[in-house]
């Protein structure tokens, strides 16, 4: 999975001409190429993207579906940060001779776009994540084992929430164990909780399914339900097994 984080900016204005604006920020990796399902994530909502990974330009260009105005562009344009998230790649970069055979091809990565989120469920899980053990993996593997496409989504606490609630401070700060966490295999996304409360990041990542530990409890969890259902969402829960808890947990293994 590969994200990117970057300020918009302004470009030739092509992408408009063609009837599909873009929202466009600099690529310096050069792994990546062609046309791919994309998330955006912009002013504080998540929407689903045709995004074009362009190495000539070093450009990366989201056309971004459903957006509230302008048609797929960012909002006030140049100058505001997004994050664009490649999921899938659909196909290579073509030439085309004509317009007319782009806008086609174009209309139909969207197309192809739609049907690749329309078949994914979105698991979300949670947790401090200090030490990235087999207890974890198991976590992720039962969650992803709750749909048959799972994209999965992994919250990890704040510093100060983990302090708060643990009694006792992470050893690695919040973004070390967010990356630790992206970086697994069974892992779609890895995303820092809110700085207080929960419901506001669970509704911007828009999960399909909370998918919670067997020894998760407190007060985020005695009210997950009722403050899901105050949000308009109809997410899911469901309460996974233990794995081997007398080895695999992590006040324990920090203690090795």
């Amino acid at each position: 999975m590969h994200s990117y984080t970057g300020i918009v900016v302004r470009g030739k204005g092509r992408a408009k001409a063609l009837g599909y604006p873009t929202a466009n920020i600099a690529l310096a990796d050069d792994s990546v190429s062609g046309i791919y399902a994309a998330r955006v994530k912009t002013e504080g909502a998540e929407y689903m993207a045709a995004a074009f990974a362009d190495q000539k330009r070093k450009l990366l260009e989201a056309h971004i579906l459903d957006y509230p105005s302008e048609g797929g562009s960012v909002s006030g344009g140049s100058g505001k940060s997004i994050t664009m998230e490649l999921c899938k790649k659909i196909r290579e970069h073509g030439d085309f001779s004509n317009d007319e055979d782009l806008r086609a091809a174009i209309a139909e990565d969207i197309k192809n776009v739609r049907e690749y989120f329309k078949n994914n469920t979105r698991v979300m899980v949670f947790g401090t994540f200090d030490i990235v053990h087999e207890g974890h993996t198991d976590l992720f593997r039962q969650a992803r084992a709750l749909a048959d496409n799972p994209y999965l989504i992994v919250s990890v606490a704040r510093d100060k929430i983990a302090e708060r609630i643990k009694g006792v401070k992470p050893r690695n700060s919040e973004e070390a164990r967010r990356v630790a966490v992206a970086r697994h295999a069974l892992v779609d996304e890895a995303v820092l909780g809110d700085s207080a409360g929960y419901i506001g990041h669970i509704r911007a990542n828009k999960p399909d399914i909370i998918a919670l530990g067997y020894d998760q409890e407190g007060e985020f969890v005695e009210n997950l339900e009722k403050d899901l259902r105050d949000a308009g969402m109809n997410t899911r829960i469901i309460r996974l097994s233990a794995f081997k808890p007398e080895l695999y947990k992590t006040s324990r293994l920090s203690r090795d």
